[in-house]
């Protein structure tokens, strides 16, 4: 029987619940993080051509669309055995560092930042709106970076929402030099914006250390992709490491569709995934940083020396995550500035031979790792799919994080719409997408 339900939490993408179970005796209470609902993007594909798969799985979450893309492309691509471009590969890379940017932005402004604000005040005080009536200043700072990312976005993909520029086997055509220049002019503009919100969010962290210790601090271990030069969104190396931070080997990606086990959750329709051998574990923004250890680039690595001083090192607190977010959008600054000066492509697309054959891709979608798994007939008609979002994988830390935050608030005589307003407060520290996750 619940107890305490929190239906719909609030400040997320798409629609979710949390389930409370009050422990007896003074055990501690059981949390369970629901989703319902029925997607059917795999069975949907099944019989469709190729061609026409990048545009459905970008129906699949706004704003995630073109890491489905980018992530299901990759997969056909391995089973045709299609080398894309230089150039093209160059143009996905910028567009999903700028989905990137553009996400994070949302997360920390619109979903996070009344949180960071206002952790104690009641539910109605904690809203974009309230901060827009006493720091507006700070809501269009934030707000002008994400439509940067839009910006960016729309140049690299054809438009902002559901890209159209990127096809199986490369792109369709690249951005105009002078299109690029203006886009170098406004990345430089921003700079002094990023720097600012940065220095907001971490002062907003510190300021709320003694929560932030209560919204979810237990270890665990950490899966990503790792790359030896800088932190990346594409790669073939799936790193795990220990809660010590100890490496714990690496998935090769013909492996990985055999190590990711999905199970089936009686409460809730998002199927957990665990992968053999890891135990519990987190992907994501924190993930990311923990196992990489620096960003590659000059201007979140001189902020994370500062992170690391004050938290250590691997940083396990799940409300962590929202600086991470904000060093990964420095890093993205950074990226798309570099990818845009590289000189422009002249062969964007490599042909594509229909043959019968199986891929799978890995790549690191906003939240975390973004797995496809795809048969093709020799006609190019989809005979199987199936793809592992990041809530997927996150779903046992999260209710790890919630149950900690319960059991913090839940005491004698605590009201219990402060403890709802906490833990969803540790659900937004993850920043789920119950659109991806529901199949």
């Amino acid at each position: 029987m619940v107890d305490i339900l929190i239906d719909p939490v609030t400040r997320t993408y798409g629609t979710s619940a949390v389930a409370v179970t009050l422990g007896e005796d003074g055990s501690p209470p059981d949390v369970r993080f629901r989703a319902f609902g029925y997607r059917g993007f795999d069975q949907i594909l099944r019989g469709a051509h190729i061609d026409n798969l990048l545009p459905i799985v970008a129906r699949i979450c706004g704003p995630d669309s073109l890491f489905h893309q980018i992530g299901a492309a990759i997969a056909v691509e391995r089973a045709l055995a299609v080398e894309v471009p230089e150039e093209a590969l160059r143009l996905r890379e910028l567009g999903m560092w700028a989905q990137l940017f553009e996400r994070h932005a949302v997360s920390l402004t619109v979903h996070s930042l009344p949180d960071l604000l206002f952790p104690s005040s009641g539910q109605n005080l904690r809203s974009i709106i309230s901060i827009h009536k006493v720091e507006e200043e700070v809501v269009q700072r934030v707000m002008r970076l994400k439509s940067l990312g839009t910006a960016i976005l729309a140049e690299a993909g054809g438009r902002a929402v559901h890209p159209v520029n990127f096809l199986i086997g490369g792109a369709v055509k690249e951005i105009a030099a002078g299109r690029r220049g203006e886009l170098i002019d406004r990345l430089e503009e921003a700079r002094p914006l990023l720097v600012e919100t940065s220095h907001l969010v971490k002062l907003l962290l510190r300021r709320n250390e003694e929560v932030i210790k209560t919204l979810g601090t237990d270890p665990s271990s950490y899966l990503a992709l790792k790359d030896d030069s800088s932190l990346a969104l594409l790669g073939s190396r799936v790193c795990l490491v220990s809660p010590e931070g100890e490496d714990l080997g690496s998935i090769e990606m013909s492996d990985m569709p055999a190590r990711f086990v999905e199970n089936n959750a009686s409460y809730s329709h998002i199927k957990f995934v665990e992968v053999s051998g890891a135990g519990r574990f987190r992907v994501g923004p924190l993930a990311r940083l923990n196992i990489n250890g620096k960003y590659g680039s000059a201007m979140p690595d001189e902020e994370l020396e500062e992170i690391k001083a004050q938290w250590g090192f691997p940083i396990h607190p799940s409300m962590l995550a929202h600086i991470a977010r904000m060093l990964e959008m420095m890093h993205a600054w950074e990226r798309m500035k570099e990818l845009l000066n590289m000189p422009q492509g002249e062969v964007m697309r490599r042909p594509v031979t229909c043959k019968e054959g199986r891929g799978s891709s890995i790549i690191e979608a906003p939240e975390g790792l973004l797995m496809y798994d795809v048969e093709v007939d020799e006609e190019g008609l989809i005979k199987k799919l199936n793809y592992v979002a990041p809530l997927q994988f996150n779903m046992k830390g999260l209710e790890a994080s919630l149950a900690e935050t319960a059991a913090t608030y839940l005491g004698p005589g605590e009201p219990e719409d402060r403890a709802a307003g906490f833990m969803e407060m540790a659900v937004r520290a993850y920043a789920p997408c119950p659109m991806c996750a529901l199949h």
